[in-house]
């Protein structure tokens, strides 16, 4: 059985999905079908169930799958290795960030990536966080760059750095003349803040309930540019990372005011894929955004041991 047809298997399991499968393989959704069938047939046994929406793994296909799985990444690792060896870095690399992390963060990390290895093609999206969480855990994309990121059962986390959240608001917001202010300065006063549902949400309602902050919160917004406009156009206040808008700063659209006392910062995070072994460009993207911290192939090693 071919390692390609195992590979087949396991994305199907993973990714739930016959189309997304498809594109990770680079064949058509036919062939994926046929492939999981020629896979039972050689078994001889049935190794998924589809239960309306859902492919769930029979008995056999737990013990499959396990074992696929450790196939694929062995010989994954065994192509990585060879190539390290060439000192070729060239390929693909899928890498996904939230919103409110901005090119400027990122920026001077990519630039030097893409000046370094210019044979990599490097792919940047933007996306929700639970469908960066969902894409690493799928293999769709190789990186994700999230806030107050997590650990879980097939996603794990490096640190890459720290937001400083600030208060942004109109030029003529009479906040905008304060050299800093105090989060009490916040209750009462109209807020444009992030969907209920995202983390950073979620630590800005920690930090004022920590302060005893009682938000008026007017608008909800999923998307940092949508609530950079409503401040601009001075519907309210808002508690945003600094360097999302530097931009806005310099035209002067917007201004920004640190809080007083301990400063809120907002870890960002990288989440990668447990278990999984990466590409030579991969890693090296991961050894360019944790400045120069050893490689995930040789943290997992030293794991192992």
């Amino acid at each position: 059985m071919l390692v390609e047809s195992l590979k087949v298997f396991c994305d199907l399991v993973e990714t739930q999905s016959f189309s997304k499968t498809a594109v990770l393989n680079s064949v058509t959704q036919s062939a994926v079908s046929q492939q999981l069938k020629s896979i039972e047939k050689r078994q001889g046994k049935q190794l998924l169930e589809r239960e309306k929406r859902r492919l769930t793994l029979t008995a056999e296909g737990e013990i499959f799958y396990r074992y696929a799985r450790e196939i694929v990444r062995r010989f994954e690792e065994m192509q990585h290795r060879i190539q390290a060896l060439g000192g070729i870095v060239s390929g693909t690399v899928r890498l996904a960030a939230i919103y409110s992390v901005g090119m400027l963060e990122l920026a001077s990390h990519l630039k030097t990536y893409i000046k370094a290895f210019p044979r990599v093609n490097l792919r940047l999206q933007y996306d929700q966080p639970q469908k960066i969480y969902d894409d690493v855990a799928s293999s769709e994309i190789d990186l994700g760059i999230v806030a107050y990121p997590r650990a879980q059962r097939s996603v794990d986390v490096l640190p890459f750095t720290e937001d400083r959240m600030i208060v942004a608001c109109n030029p003529e917001n009479d906040i905008a003349k304060q050299p800093r202010v105090a989060p009490r300065d916040l209750d009462g006063r109209p807020l444009i803040l992030f969907a209920p549902e995202t983390p950073t949400r979620r630590a800005i309602d920690r930090f004022l309930r920590k302060h005893n902050v009682k938000p008026n919160v007017v608008m909800e917004l999923d998307h940092i540019a949508t609530i950079k406009h409503a401040v601009e156009v001075d519907i309210g206040v808002s508690i945003i990372p600094n360097l999302s808008v530097d931009y806005e700063k310099t035209w002067g659209t917007l201004t920004t005011v640190d809080f007083e006392g301990e400063p809120f910062n907002r870890p960002v995070g990288i989440l990668y894929r447990k278990g999984r072994s990466f590409s030579l460009a991969t890693q090296k993207l991961l050894e360019v955004l944790s400045d120069k911290k050893p490689t995930l192939e040789a943290q997992m090693e030293v794991k192992e041991l």
